[in-house]
């Protein structure tokens, strides 16, 4: 196989090693180039390592806007859909994710619980709505 970057045939090695995601380490596997260090991944084990560094950041506690909106967008929700079983407004959610207003603890630990136990945290938030 050929390594895209310096276009170079059958340089390409089993690599596994420690690499960042959303600040978390997590262990990953993919290629690196022999001739120039670049490291290929899969989009399937770029998923895998995403999901990793989102169970971490839920696991300490989501504690800034972006970290918020990494793990909704992992979760499958939309910003609308936060905001309408959180009770509050999707400009809202949208102020929490650029940073612009404080996350309220209880938003960041409900996320984390929809992340964690999606069909569960729905349906008590669901039961908690109702009057």
């Amino acid at each position: 196989m050929r390594c895209p970057t310096c276009k170079k045939d059958n340089t390409l090695r089993p690599w596994e090693g420690l690499t960042t995601v959303m600040g978390v380490e997590v262990e990953g596997r993919g290629q690196r180039c022999r001739s120039c260090g670049e490291i290929l991944i899969e989009l399937t084990e770029r998923g895998r390592q995403e999901r990793l560094a989102a169970e971490h950041l839920v696991d300490r506690g989501i504690r800034s806007g972006v970290e918020f909106k990494f793990v909704r967008k992992l979760a499958g929700l939309r910003a609308n859909e936060v905001a309408d079983m959180f009770g509050v407004r999707k400009e809202t959610v949208s102020r929490w994710e650029r940073g612009e207003v404080e996350i309220p603890r209880t938003a960041a630990y409900a996320l984390g619980e929809l992340f964690a136990h999606p069909k569960l945290t729905r349906q008590r938030l669901e039961a908690f709505a109702q009057p």
